[in-house]
């Protein structure tokens, strides 16, 4: 046992989080913890670190616990460079390396009189396996996409940042490794690479994220804070979702059975005589306590039905689109015609281009050549990534009321308040009156997604909408955008999220080319997904829907296509070059092979 969780309880004003919170996690167990923003899991997390006063309980650890921790903000010395704060530890090990890589650089440089030095570290390199660790950390750092370890952590952006500290946090020996939304600014190969990580690490992993497949494959139990109670369930997170209808169709009918109960009791007591029995007292006793227990709440869903301006002939129009930023090209030549309530997904690495793609929609930046024409009656609402527009002085209602107004009419015409429409997005009478500055990270976000879906767009941006938002919003974000009557551009590295909204994909590509897809997320990677890390030396044109095969050309079914792709990504796992090559070299190893039978068979 790493880590014992024993009565623990947290109220913060008049909030309780969690109450008697038990729980515990051993080595190699993957313990993720879910809840809706604003549950108290990144203060569970403190805690255990901690970080963090409890009202009671304890937290009891394994003398020989080492914990390697993903803050979401982390903390660090500007004036480091990436290798110095990647190797910053006290072990050894760590200490031997940082050795090395001083001598060597200095070496580089022109330094004279090491050679005993250089000729002492490296034996002390050989006797610690040093080499090895030290070839870890750099595969670890390229498959994140850090390089230039010589640039100052001042001069990084906050995804760079995150993926130095993802890195440490791997790398730094430990026996708990604690993740708070690890894929956060993450692109998607970053992701699908972490995940395979993970799932081969033998550590045991505390969990905080929003992406689906991430849990579903990485962990094999789940914690839940739900409204101060807490819930334990062993599975990954299909299971997870299985265990929890069960729960709750069985305390719906426990609640069913009480009221049913309380109803006979009611009718009973009016037909008894005022004076009272013992027996009849004891009854009138229990019915009460009945009465006034802590009543089940059901858990309330988002709902995002929103009065939205009917689209015109023309929604947007992108003319032969040319923007770059410094010396570097990001979108070239790019025309595009958006339709009716499509559904677009833009995807690619991290700086390529996709939000100034989304930025130059809006109209926020306007591009170096070529045109944006939106169309008359097209109402743009963007949900970027900042929620920058937030007053923080301003309390959760006023702030509503300042958007939207006192009503706010709903899609079916109804006219409701804004403090009653701030209820159906989980703020409820106290979370109303308290102040942006003091609301969670993600209530934050929460609150700015409301406020652009009251303000009625017709086209919606979103830009990583993932990012922050719990899974309980995502999953009812989702289903608004089914029933959306507009149009929906997409931002995002979360592959569930994709592949319930996205019905095509937009792929940026270098030198600023995008090509358009047909399909899912899933789909597309299960085609493509070297490709598109790597992508083409040669510029691809966008393909358009209508894809036109070639006459007389034998075509491979879909299925045998998916069956081809995965065996070459599976064969290109163990080779340092792509899967365009793989058949090349299966042909040449077969061509020497039938050779050599030859040869043998012509021997006397």
């Amino acid at each position: 046992m790493l880590v014992s969780v024993s009565k623990l309880s947290k109220t913060i004003g008049e909030k309780k989080l969690f109450q008697n919170l038990d729980f515990s996690i051993s080595e190699g167990e993957k313990l993720a913890i879910v809840g809706i923003n604003g549950s108290g899991k990144s203060t569970l997390l403190r805690a255990i670190l901690g970080k963090e006063e409890t009202d009671s309980g304890q937290i009891i650890k394994n003398n020989n616990l080492k914990i390697s921790i993903l803050d979401q903000n982390p903390v660090f010395d500007q004036n480091e460079t990436i290798l110095d704060h990647i190797y910053k530890g006290d072990n050894k090990l760590v200490k031997t390396i940082r050795r090395y890589e001083d001598i060597c650089e200095r070496m580089s440089e022109g330094a004279e009189g090491l050679d005993d030095e250089f000729t002492e570290i490296s034996q002390e390199m050989d006797r610690l396996s040093a080499w090895d660790y030290e070839q870890q950390v750099k595969s670890i750092l390229k498959e994140l996409g850090v390089e230039k370890l010589e640039r100052k952590m001042s001069e990084l952006s906050g995804g760079m940042l995150k993926k130095v500290e993802l890195a440490k946090s791997l790398i730094d020996e430990s026996n708990l490794l604690i993740l708070d939304e690890p894929t956060n600014h993450l692109d998607v190969k970053s992701i699908l690479w972490l995940e395979d990580y993970l799932a081969g690490l033998d550590k045991a992993i505390i969990l905080i994220t929003h992406d689906r497949y991430f849990l579903d494959r990485i962990v094999n139990k789940i914690l839940e804070l739900d409204r101060g109670s807490h819930f334990l369930y062993e599975g990954n997170y299909s299971i997870y979702l299985e265990r929890k209808v069960e729960r709750e169709e069985t305390l719906q009918k426990q609640e069913d059975k009480i009221k049913q109960f309380l109803k006979q009791e009611v009718k009973w007591l009016k037909r008894q005589p005022k004076a009272r029995s013992t027996k009849q007292k004891a009854r009138i006793e229990r019915a009460s306590e009945l009465q006034n227990r802590e009543k089940r709440e059901e858990q309330k869903d988002l709902e995002l039905s929103v009065a939205a301006k009917r689209q015109g002939k023309t929604i947007l129009e992108i003319h032969n689109l040319k923007k770059g930023i410094a010396d570097k090209l990001l979108i070239n030549d790019f025309t595009y015609t958006f339709k009716a309530k499509e559904r677009l997904g833009v995807i690619g690495p991290n700086g390529i281009g996709k939000s100034t793609l989304l930025n130059l929609m809006a109209g926020r930046i306007t591009p170096d050549s070529g045109y944006i024409k939106p169309g008359m009656n097209t109402k743009v609402g963007y949900f970027d990534q900042t929620s920058s527009e937030l007053p923080l002085d301003r309390n959760v209602l006023d702030y509503i009321k300042d958007v939207a107004g006192e009503m706010i009419e709903t899609e079916s015409g109804e006219k409701i308040s804004a403090a009653k429409m701030l209820e159906r997005f989980l703020f409820d009478g106290k979370l109303q009156y308290t102040p942006i500055a003091k609301l969670s990270g993600g209530e934050r976000r929460r609150l700015f997604l409301v406020q652009i879906l009251m303000t009625g767009p017709n086209f919606l941006i979103l830009d990583e909408p993932t990012n922050d938002l719990d899974i309980q919003t995502l999953s009812v974000l989702e289903s608004f955008l089914d029933e959306f009557p507009g149009t929906v551009v997409i931002v995002s590295h979360d592959r569930y999220f994709l592949d319930r909204t996205a019905e095509s994909l937009l792929i940026f590509r270098k030198e600023g080319k995008l090509d358009h897809y047909i399909g899912t997320f899933s789909s597309f990677l299960e085609t493509d997904t070297l490709e598109l890390e790597s992508e083409p030396s040669s510029p691809k044109q966008v393909v358009v829907p209508e894809v036109t095969v070639g006459a007389g050309k034998p075509q491979k079914s879909k299925q045998d296509q998916k069956k081809l792709s995965k065996l070459e990504s599976e064969i290109a796992k163990f080779l340092p070059f792509g899967p365009q090559k793989v058949w090349v070299l299966l042909l040449f190893y077969f061509s020497v092979r039938l050779l050599y039978l030859e040869f043998i068979w012509e021997q006397p």
